[in-house]
């Protein structure tokens, strides 16, 4: 399989209709599912395993980590900041949390509980809200909340799919 482009080499354009907020969110909430579905059967101890970066657990601790940043980014749209709150792009916090040593189960329930405060929160979001712009720090390019929302699906996305690639067994 082509190997996955490293997270911090994306780049973004945010030039979609406020139109695709209904997808952006189902794609937020899929997250839960998909991690659950994929994860339903995996073992703890395989989960753990560090070949080459992160474990499984580690990639799902991860997701849970950053439910923080995303939260306050959400803040900083509705406080009009000019400027999002920036990433810790050495993930110190991912790295010192232990991940290896807790369960998938606990590390599920936590993702599922923090996705869904912020589900519950944006989910009757309108379009003056859903058009604020700040600046994104990293990237250094302004986006809207609704470029925001769907940054973390992407970013989402590309975890589950690191995960879904240490679990999945050669053929034969």
């Amino acid at each position: 399989m082509i190997p996955q482009t490293p997270w911090i080499e994306r780049r973004f354009t945010f030039d979609f209709p406020l139109g695709m907020f209904p997808v952006i969110f189902s794609r937020l909430e899929g997250s839960i599912f998909r991690l659950y579905s994929l994860l339903a059967n995996a073992d703890e101890e395989i989960c753990s395993l560090k070949t080459i970066g992160w474990s499984a657990k580690e990639h799902l601790g991860h997701l849970c980590d950053l439910e923080d940043l995303w939260w306050k980014r959400l803040q900083d749209f509705v406080q009009n900041k000019e400027v999002l709150t920036a990433a810790d792009i050495t993930n110190q916090r991912t790295t010192q949390a232990n991940h290896n040593e807790k369960t998938l189960e606990h590390l599920l329930e936590l993702f599922s509980m923090e996705r869904q405060k912020t589900l519950e929160a944006i989910y009757n979001f309108d379009e003056d809200l859903l058009s604020k712009t700040s600046l994104h720090p990293r990237l250094n390019q302004p986006m809207r909340l609704i470029d925001s929302l769907f940054f973390v699906a992407e970013h989402d996305d590309h975890h589950i799919s690191a995960l879904s690639n240490l679990l999945r067994k050669p053929l034969g």
